[in-house]
C-alpha cells in the first residue's frame, strides 16, 4: 500500500467513525447531546493538531460540566430558533425589496437562494429545539 492509499484510507475510517459518532448524539438530549457534540469537535481538533481549538473546546466542555441543566440547554436553542428566525426575515426583506426594485434575475435568485438556505437553517434549529 503507498503512502497516498494509507493517508486516503485513515482519513475515510476517521469520517466514518465522526460520521458514526454524530449519529449516536442525535439519540441524546440535553447536557448529555451537548457533552457528545463537543467531544466530537474535540477529537477532530486534535487529530487536526489545532491547539487553540483544542483548548477552546475542552473549556467549553469544562463549562458545560459545570454549568449545563435543561434549562440552559433550552434557552440556548430557544435563542438559536430565534436568530435563524430573524435572518429568514432578513433574507426575506431583501427578496422582497430585491424584486419591488427590479433588480437582475441574477441577483434575484441568488436571494432566493440566501433565504432558502436561511429556512433550512431555521427547519434544523426547530428539528434541534423539538428533541430537547
Amino acid at each position: 500500500m503507498n503512502l497516498k492509499t494509507k493517508i486516503l484510507s485513515i482519513a475515510f475510517l476517521a469520517l466514518s467513525f465522526i460520521g458514526f459518532a454524530q449519529s449516536n448524539c442525535k439519540d441524546l438530549k440535553g447536557c448529555e447531546r451537548k457533552l457528545c457534540e463537543l467531544n466530537i469537535k474535540l477529537t477532530a481538533a486534535k487529530k487536526a493538531g489545532n491547539q487553540s481549538q483544542i483548548k477552546g473546546v475542552e473549556d467549553a466542555i469544562s463549562q458545560t460540566k459545570k454549568n449545563c441543566t435543561t434549562k440552559t440547554v433550552s434557552n440556548d436553542l430557544d435563542k438559536k430558533v430565534k436568530e435563524k428566525q430573524q435572518k429568514v426575515k432578513e433574507r426575506t426583506d431583501d427578496l422582497n425589496k430585491a424584486i419591488k426594485d427590479q433588480e437582475s434575475t441574477e441577483k434575484i435568485n441568488k436571494k432566493k437562494k440566501k433565504l432558502a438556505e436561511a429556512k433550512a437553517d431555521l427547519n434544523k434549529a426547530l428539528a434541534e429545539q423539538k428533541t430537547k
